[in-house]
């Protein structure tokens, strides 16, 4: 198998644990690593308030399990935070006490809906190999303080545009993935939407060309004048045919014919794997209609439904996922969700977060991002 899964509790802090993700492919180079640490809800002493102990505990754990092997080596890439309350909890991570200063840092106030205050994405590779040959730049935390939702909106696009661009490359061309976490999303998605498409339609980008993947999600970096803050993944120097956009026409709407503009995921063809990133994704149907109105349960299952056939589309399938991101409008269904993704995918790491999808009837959104060999 070229993904292999592990979970682990530690053994000085039981309540802390570590699921993973390893992706080698058969050329025995460039292993690749996804990892959610969270606390359990079982034990709510560390995890349940936003004080330094839960913070001190859990970078203990993950100071120790990046030190062994066969991680030690590994470059860390990027971290995403899932903060119970992102303007107390910010200055007391001291994030260089586990990562680099090269490694892409997000904190979002998301809180994990088993309410034990923080989690953590992490994502490793190898290093000291030459086989890849393409750059990859993971942005994370642009955003502006001055002005409204549109205003910010597109003061951080068009700065994340001149950053590429000083890099020789484009939203358009080389831009991959973004997410973009939206404060109070049931009011001030639709202004912030358009505007991304006015945007996008300045640079080239329209239902005739392609869009980029991505999720528009409830959450906040924790300053109170911040309306929108983005993370995005680019690769420089991909060429056009090895990336593929994914629609799932069969199951889901194209996004513009609702009023947003993102492709559902894309594929990109490197030279010994495939990355598929699924973007936000819930349950509708191919006319953009909300499935299952009020019901979690089905909404699930719907939602698993239409992501299949997205992975299909790009020649993978949920035996590939590395990681998935659950987001929850309501905290009184994690119970039923938890154990419904516990049941079908019981290796795959996941964290289940509290984050309003962009429509109100509309319970529960995934993403996830799988790897397979070329």
């Amino acid at each position: 198998m070229v993904m292999e899964f592990s979970h682990h509790i530690f053994s000085n802090h039981p309540e802390c644990s570590v699921q993973v993700s390893s992706f080698t492919p058969p050329s025995g180079e460039r292993t690749e690593h996804h990892m959610i640490f969270q606390f359990s809800r079982q034990h709510d002493n560390p995890g349940a308030d936003t004080g330094t102990d839960c913070i001190a505990v859990l970078h203990s754990c993950m100071q120790e399990w990046l030190s062994s092997d066969p991680y030690r080596d590994s470059e860390r890439v990027f971290a995403r935070y899932f903060l119970k309350d992102a303007s107390v909890q910010r200055s007391r991570i001291h994030t260089r006490e586990v990562f680099p200063p090269a490694c892409a840092i997000s904190c979002i106030e998301q809180p994990p809906a088993n309410k034990t205050g923080l989690a953590v994405w992490v994502y490793l590779k190898d290093k000291g190999h030459t086989s890849d040959r393409y750059i990859h730049y993971w942005t994370t935390e642009k955003f502006c303080l001055a002005g409204n939702v549109t205003q910010q909106t597109r003061k951080l696009l068009m700065d994340y545009q001149q950053w590429l661009q000083a890099k020789g490359c484009g939203m358009k061309g080389q831009c991959i993935r973004t997410w973009f976490f939206i404060k109070d999303i049931d009011t001030n998605y639709a202004a912030f939407a358009q505007s991304r498409t006015q945007y996008f339609s300045e640079i080239g980008m329209d239902k005739d060309t392609h869009y980029i993947a991505s999720t528009g999600i409830e959450g906040s970096n924790g300053a109170p004048a911040s309306y929108v803050t983005m993370d995005a993944y680019a690769v420089g120097g991909l060429e056009p045919d090895r990336i593929t956009y994914l629609r799932g026409l069969t199951n889901l709407s194209p996004t513009n014919i609702y009023g947003v503009t993102f492709e559902r995921g894309v594929a990109l063809r490197l030279d010994d794997r495939t990355q598929v990133l699924i973007s936000g994704t819930a349950s509708i149907d191919k006319w953009g209609n909300v499935m299952h109105p009020d019901d979690i349960q089905a909404q699930t299952h719907r939602m698993w439904e239409n992501v299949e056939v997205l992975l299909q589309e790009a020649g993978s399938s949920f035996e590939d996922v590395a990681q998935i991101i659950v987001y929850l409008r309501r905290q009184k269904d994690f119970e039923l969700v938890r154990e419904s993704f516990r049941s079908r995918f019981p290796s795959i790491p996941t964290v289940i977060v509290m984050g309003r999808v962009c429509r109100p009837a509309w319970l529960i959104e995934m993403e996830c991002i799988a790897i397979s060999h070329t």
